[in-house]
Order: structure tokens, then sequence, then C-alpha cells
């Protein structure tokens, strides 16, 4: 069970734990000092946990547990809609609706009211996790974060994004909402206006985007984006041959498909075949960075909204673990940029899932296409070099397909340090190593936890985020965290 699973079923995790004996901090610790200086030590956590399991309840257990000084919860939840049958919303034990919006919503911020996105008889609608959040760890000295992942989309729950539709290389309307649209760039100014304004004790903010790029989808069989008229103005600004780029797209997808489901084999060649598409539109490159700025302008935006209105807000983004295995996604996503609109970065190193994840991957993208010149015996290898890891210490292949292996704690610690390097201390790194995901049986331990932070922190990342999920963690493992933390030097 992958993210877009575990909130539709019930809430476990630790709400079993036993009560453990309080645990204090000294003041001399480098995780745990008085004053400014404090590491975050923080974790994500859904609110419908903490509302079952109880605010106070839940922030001591993770203290006490997972040496937890920051707790991140979603302010908005419309993105577990696109997973779900129908899109429907998320229900109780009791078929009752569970809001999709956490937190009050004050109408003046909004260009359209209907964007407030509140159902007043929705469970929870009539409640504020941050501001309750903020009460119970205000005394803990504890920091709050909220965050939202973005519902790209269109399912209907949202007003109006019907109308921020991509246009594809078909001229049709497809199912993602369009960065470059204004009504698409005028709601999230109206949420996160709210949210930052009505919520003056928020102490860092996180967004996150997990949708690739044009080239990948056009190698997997879609239709590429985004053609419309915004984007295309875009485009002509950038002196981008639209044309070019677009007929590029069609002929990726074609390649992809040949390959893919009717069992080509090029003339000439995978890779070969590959680049020579590239040399013959070579708009199409230009296409693909012109979307992944698109992307990185609404970080941007957000960015710059948020400090004008509260400077102390620490603004930082969800870097998804698909830029850890995907090589061409990694190409044009540079770390080194980021730093001029960031605070900090949340590198998702999930070691327990990477294992089928890129699995996946690297059999539908590289080992049947762009590596296809070589049998997986040669380019499985290869493909892990290149992605700056060593064959030797991480699984081989079969044993990925076998049952589900995680990665290494080295896999860990080279994504963490890649990223500190990238970014050179212009803004912070916080790694975020997860473990006991939903539905995959990696069995991980606490020795593999404990090793895995460690060797994040061995990389120089500046905080820590425990997990994917605290309501997904084993206790043994939560420990594990915390330990790892207690006895770094």
């Amino acid at each position: 069970m992958e993210r877009r699973n575990f909130i539709k079923k019930n809430i476990t995790g630790l709400a079993g734990i036993a009560v453990l004996p309080k645990i204090y901090y000294s003041s001399k610790s480098n995780f745990f000092p008085t004053g400014e200086k404090q590491m975050l030590i923080g974790t994500p956590v859904i609110p419908v946990y903490l509302y079952e399991k109880g605010i106070p309840e839940a922030l001591r257990e993770m203290q006490e547990i997972g040496r937890i000084n920051t707790v991140m919860t979603f302010s908005h939840t419309f993105q577990f809609r696109q997973y779900r049958k129908n899109f429907g919303p998320m229900t109780d034990a009791a078929g009752k609706e569970i809001t999709d919006v956490f937190v009050k919503t004050n109408p003046a911020y909004y260009q359209r009211k209907e964007w407030q996105g509140k159902k007043p008889d929705a469970r929870y609608a009539d409640r504020d996790i941050l501001d309750e959040l903020s009460e119970a760890a205000k005394p803990r000295g504890m920091n709050v974060y909220a965050r939202i992942l973005e519902p790209y989309v269109i399912t209907g729950a949202i007003p109006g994004f019907e109308d921020f539709a991509e246009i594809n290389t078909g001229g049709e309307a497809g199912k993602n909402v369009c960065f470059n649209h204004p009504g698409y760039i005028g709601y999230w100014h109206s949420v996160v206006e709210d949210l930052i304004r009505s919520h003056p004790h928020l102490n860092g903010f996180k967004f996150g985007q997990e949708r690739g790029g044009p080239i990948m989808g056009s190698l997997g069989g879609e239709k590429a984006t985004c053609f419309c008229k915004h984007c295309l103005a875009l485009a002509k600004k950038r002196d981008i041959n639209a044309s070019i780029a677009r007929e590029g797209m069609k002929a990726l997808q074609q390649f992809g498909t040949g390959v893919m489901k009717n069992g080509e084999v090029p003339r000439d060649g995978f890779f070969v075949s590959f680049f020579r598409i590239i040399s013959q539109y070579p708009d199409l490159l230009s296409w693909e960075k012109l979307w992944m700025d698109s992307r990185e302008e609404q970080r941007k935006r957000m960015y710059k909204q948020i400090k004008a209105i509260n400077p102390l807000v620490e603004v930082g983004w969800h870097i998804d673990h698909g830029l850890t295995w995907d090589l061409i996604t990694r190409t044009f996503n540079d770390y080194s940029t980021m730093g001029s609109y960031s605070d900090w970065l949340s590198i998702a190193v999930y070691f327990d899932s990477i294992g089928r994840r890129s699995r996946n991957h690297y059999e539908k993208f590289y080992q049947k296409l762009l590596f296809g010149d070589a049998s997986p015996q040669y380019s499985y290898p290869m493909y892990l070099s290149m992605l700056g890891l060593d064959p030797e210490k991480e699984p081989v292949l079969e044993e990925h397909q076998k049952k589900d292996t995680p990665f290494s704690s080295e896999y860990v610690y080279n994504e963490c340090l890649r990223a500190v390097k990238a970014v050179n201390k212009t803004a912070k790194i916080y790694a975020r190593p997860g473990f006991d995901m939903p539905g995959y049986n990696c069995n991980i331990s606490y020795q593999q936890v404990y090793d895995a932070v460690t060797r994040a922190l061995e990389a120089g990342v500046d905080g820590l985020w425990c997990g994917r999920e605290w309501n997904e963690i084993k206790p043994e493992n939560a420990k594990a965290f915390g330990d790892a933390v207690r006895n770094y030097k």
C-alpha cells in the first residue's frame, strides 16, 4: 500500500503503545539544546491520526520515543481523492465523510468563495488542526509545520479545476491542471494567503508536487503536455519552437508504445533510436525544461508570498524520491538552483519502498527501452551506478523481483550527501528516511533504521523527518530513530 492507500484505511500504528517513562533531554545535546540552535527532528503525521489518538498523547509519544521536536501535518488533503474510486472523499468507520480541509478558512482571502473547499457537515470541518496542534505543542517546546501535496489531477473536488486543464499534443484537455494557467495560480494564491495569515503561530510550511514531466510521460505512452495558450506564450518568449517540440513528443510516444506494447526492436538499437529522436526534434528538450521550470515557478511564487506575509515561516519543498531513481527527471532538477527560493528541502529517501518502486521504473523505462540493448545482468548495475549508487552494496535485481527488498543505508547516505553538496548551504537539507510503509513487506529492522538515520546525519543533513508518516511506524523502529539521533556524535 502506497501513500495513496494508507489514509483510507483504519488508523493504525502506535495507538497501542505502552506508556513509557518520561525522557529528559540534556541541554548539552547537539540535538536538544535550549535556544535557537536546536536541530530539527520532526515527523509527518496525518490529521485524522492526531484526532483519533488525541493530540497531547500523540505529542508525548513522539517526544519520548522518537525525540521529536517538530510536527508536520496536512492542512488540506484533496490530493488523496485522486487515488480513490470515483475520486470519493475519505470516510470514517461509520461512513461519514471526513473533511478535506482541516483548518478554518476566511472567505475574505479567496478570489472565488467555492475554493475554500469546506463542507460544513463533514467530520472535523468545524475544527482547526494547526491551531489545536500549536496550542498543545507550545508547552512542550515543539514547533508546528503545515504541509500540502498538490492535487494535480482534476477530480471534481475543487470547483473550476476543469478550466485549468493541460492541453496535450492532440489538442485535447488532459487530466491534470496546468502550472501556468492564471486560474490555477490564483487558486494557490488564495489558499496560501488564508493559511499563512490565519495561522500566525505557524513555524513552517511544506508544499509537494508528485508528477513527472512530458518526456517520461511520452515514453510511457501518454500524450505530452502542456500546449495550452499560456504555455505556448511562455515558449515563444524562450524562442522554443512548439511545433517541433510537439512532433518530438509524439515521436517519443510512438517509440515507447512500439517497444513496450508491440515488442518492436529498433533497427539501430534502443539507445541510438532514443537519441535520434532528440536530434531530430531538439526543441523537445527545451519543452521539458519549460515544464520543469514552470513547476519551480509555482514554488517561487509561494515562497515570495509567504515571506511577504510572515518572514519567520520556514518554507520548504517535498522532493519526491522519484528523483532518486529516474535519470531523466534528475537531469532537469538541479538542487544547486533551489536555494534562492527555499529555506529547506525535504529529501525523501524511503529506503524500504524504493526497492520495488525503482525496480518497476527500471523494468519499464530502462530494461525494456532506454537500456534495451544490454541484458539486465549488465544494464541494472549500470543503472545503479549512473544514479551514484554502488551495485555491490545494493540488492541485485533478482532479489527485488522475488520479494520486497530495501536499499541499504548507503543509498540514504549518497542521496543526502548529493543534496547537501549541491545546495551548498544556500538552504537546509532535512532528510526523510521512510520506513515501515504499509503494503511493503521488507520487515525493516531496528538496526536498519538506526543505520539509515546515522548515515543521513553523517552526510551532513541539517535535520531529519521520522519515517513517511508517524502513524505507520512500528514502535521499535520509532525507538531506533530516536536512539540514532541521541547517540550520534
